[in-house]
């Protein structure tokens, strides 16, 4: 019923701007909105009645404000279905920019959305970047709205990209907030819902993500966690997160997916909740952003680094210059990340969770490989079945070492 109402009054005040009635000085560069209270202006009231406005955004539910993305502060707006970002250090129309909030609202719900089934068909549009498909009515709405970029009548399909992004899902039936079940389809900046109970254009709706990724209450990190479990996040939460950070160190964004999908698999095939393990090494490397966790060392979590350092070269093997703090340290490289540091990293993690007699056959030989980088005494064998049993001994004094892995975590699954 609520929904039915929604649309009936979006039917009525599309073509209409509800009125606060601003100030003499205002009335010149505000619009706004007695349905929500706050008012666009300037480039962002430009920008949304060119772009779509009403349809396409839905009301503003905040004002102008700071916001920090990927650790660097914009001013923005949020409105029910999106943000505008104002980015004058770009030309237009590339000063305003989109939020991802579909990618956003997909990573607060804890889905990975590299997980569902490829929908990619010859009968349809695909895009190969993502392997999904766009289909019927769905795509005819996708390609009735574009952001104006070329000055060009009509709107090509890269206008239409820029607007509502790939496609990160395929059509699928979903449960919505107000109990009742539709077909919706996920895109990185919207999400397509199906109404066919309405006459069109209401027979697709824009998901109201704005308002759902700003009513979202974050879980409050756990107390402790398991090493041996089900992962905390998703791959994509870890990426989101690691990438703008992990760039300043010389690495790419598929660099880094790469890591993360590492990760995953050397966690997976042992029992490991590797993105807890992936917290811990974003907490030891600063987010990718350490000497030891660049190239070539790529050492996840400290491996061997014990604090020894050096102004001149030791000549002995285990040592490297590091350029961050101009001092040669004590500590381990490797080659790879998917061969040597990942299984170097969760190997040890395993060594801590389980003995000999506790570990079955694939998680004695990755214990087996870690420690013939670094043995660890038989007193600490199996003695941390928990991220904060770790404290005091992966790291001293390290008192509140897993504590604050844990907090690192909630990082990761946090919506910038």
């Amino acid at each position: 019923m609520v929904r039915q109402i929604v649309v009936i009054m979006l039917a009525l005040l599309l073509g209409l701007s509800g009125w606060v009635m601003p100030s003499h000085a205002e009335q010149a560069t505000s619009q706004c909105f007695a349905e929500t209270g706050f008012c666009i202006e300037g480039r962002i009231r430009e920008y949304w009645n060119a772009q779509g406005g009403l349809r396409v955004f839905g009301y503003p539910i905040g004002p102008q404000s700071a916001i920090r993305i990927e650790g660097k502060s914009f001013t923005a707006q949020s409105f029910e279905r999106n943000r505008l970002e104002l980015h004058p250090e770009n030309a237009r129309p590339y000063d305003v920019l989109l939020g991802r909030l579909g990618a956003d609202r997909l990573s607060q719900q804890g889905r990975d959305w590299y997980g569902f089934p490829k929908s990619a068909t010859a009968e349809c549009k695909t895009f190969e970047a993502t392997q999904h498909a766009v289909c019927g009515r769905v795509w005819q709405v996708w390609r009735q709205y574009g952001l104006e970029m070329d000055g060009t009548a009509g709107i090509s399909e890269a206008e239409s990209l820029a607007l509502f992004g790939l496609p990160l899902s395929g059509l699928q039936t979903e449960r919505m907030s107000d109990g009742s079940e539709y077909q919706v389809q996920w895109f990185e900046r919207a999400r397509f819902e199906v109404h066919p109970e309405n006459a069109a254009p209401y027979d697709i709706l824009f998901g109201l993500l704005g308002n759902e990724t700003r009513d979202h209450v974050p879980t409050a990190a756990p107390s402790d966690l398991p090493i041996l479990g089900a992962p905390s996040g998703t791959v994509n939460e870890a990426i989101r997160v690691l990438a703008p950070r992990a760039a300043a160190n010389g690495y790419s964004y598929d660099d880094v997916k790469n890591i993360v999908e590492a990760y995953q698999r050397v966690g997976n095939s042992v029992g490991v909740d590797w993105f807890l393990a992936i917290a811990q090494m974003a907490h030891e490397t600063g987010f990718l952003t350490s000497y030891w966790s660049a190239r070539p060392q790529r050492n996840p979590a400290g491996l061997g680094v014990e604090g020894r350092s050096s102004v001149t070269d030791p000549g002995q093997p285990g040592w490297a210059f590091n350029t961050q703090r101009n001092m040669w340290e004590k500590g381990l490289s490797f080659s790879s990340w998917e061969d040597e540091a990942i299984p170097a990293h969760i190997g040890r993690l395993l060594a801590y969770a389980l003995t000999d007699e506790q570990a079955n056959a694939e998680q004695k030989a990755l214990i087996e490989k870690a420690l013939g980088y670094r043995p660890l005494p038989a007193n600490l064998r199996g003695i941390a079945a928990t991220i904060v049993g770790l404290n005091g001994r992966w790291a001293f004094p390290g008192t509140t070492y897993g504590q604050r892995i844990l907090e690192v975590m909630m990082k990761l699954r946090a919506v910038p």
